[in-house]
């Protein structure tokens, strides 16, 4: 039977040394992937977030480094377990380093591979409140997946520790931007509404899948506009979606309750069934 394993530089079951900068600095990025049927879903979309992360942490050539620990990682995985369904996380961090926050010269990144497997599927949309713990304000880095994830980790702590299974999670503006874990949609008549993201927050695979490739599909326009209190008061429907889940549904945020999922039940299906090798 399988269960959760882990890589570190291609060896199964190695540790993560004491020195090493993703560690000890957060200097680092990581891919979380749905893993189905031998591949990865939305493959394409991976890639070019790992790369784009990799560039503006200064790592040497982000585009090659991007193909070429991804697609280790997919071979290792068939490899090792053919198609069994899971979840893969692939960290690649700047390797080892002396004390400090200089970056060493001639240093070699590391990579570290986990695989749960067993896809999570929820049925019971989720019960969101709004986190009173802000996304900070950080242009250059804003869409990436770097390895510090401190406001998320608090502000679905805080949801919580409250008995809810989410967090709604603002910009210092107070402009709604993502859940702690996800994506966040509105949708009004057939428009889905998205917060834009130049500023703060992750740039999601799924929602770039939804964006560029599903909603059309499913019959619904895009608007990427700020979002806040007065458009949850007009939206007839919520959902979040990121790269575990897919496309999850929402019942309430704070005391407004949504009873309707109807873009939901339509993305859902193509959001995890998409490829996009």
């Amino acid at each position: 039977m399988v269960g959760e394993t882990f890589w570190v530089d291609g060896v199964q079951g190695a540790c993560v040394p004491p020195d090493d900068r993703g560690l000890g600095l957060a200097d680092g990025v990581f891919e979380t992937m749905r893993f189905a049927a031998g591949r990865i879903g939305w493959r394409q979309l991976h890639l070019q977030r790992l790369a784009k992360g990799l560039e503006v942490l200064g790592f040497t050539d982000p585009q090659q480094t991007a193909e070429t620990v991804l697609l280790d990682a997919a071979r290792r995985l068939e490899a090792a377990f053919g198609a069994v369904d899971g979840t893969l996380r692939l960290t690649v961090t700047r390797g080892s380093g002396p004390r400090g926050y200089a970056i060493p010269e001639g240093g070699a990144l590391r990579t570290i591979l986990r695989f749960n497997p067993g896809l999570i599927e929820h049925t019971v949309p989720a019960r969101l409140i709004v986190s009173s713990i802000n996304w900070s304000h950080q242009p250059h880095f804003a869409g990436c997946k770097l390895l510090a994830r401190t406001e998320q980790v608090m502000a679905l702590a805080q949801a919580q520790d409250r008995g809810f299974q989410e967090a709604v999670m603002c910009d210092f503006n107070g402009s709604w931007l993502s859940t702690a874990s996800g994506n966040l949609f509105l949708r009004r008549g057939a428009t889905l509404i998205t917060p834009p993201l130049e500023c703060s927050g992750i740039s999601g695979t799924r929602r770039r899948a939804i964006i560029d490739h599903c909603a059309q599909a499913a019959g619904y326009d895009i608007q990427i506009r700020p979002v806040n209190e007065e458009d949850e008061r007009h939206a007839e429907e919520a959902l979040f979606c990121n790269a575990v889940v897919g496309v999850r549904s929402i019942s309430a945020i704070d005391s407004r309750r949504f009873d309707n999922f109807e873009a939901a039940a339509r993305l859902g299906p193509l959001v995890n069934g998409g490829s996009l090798q």
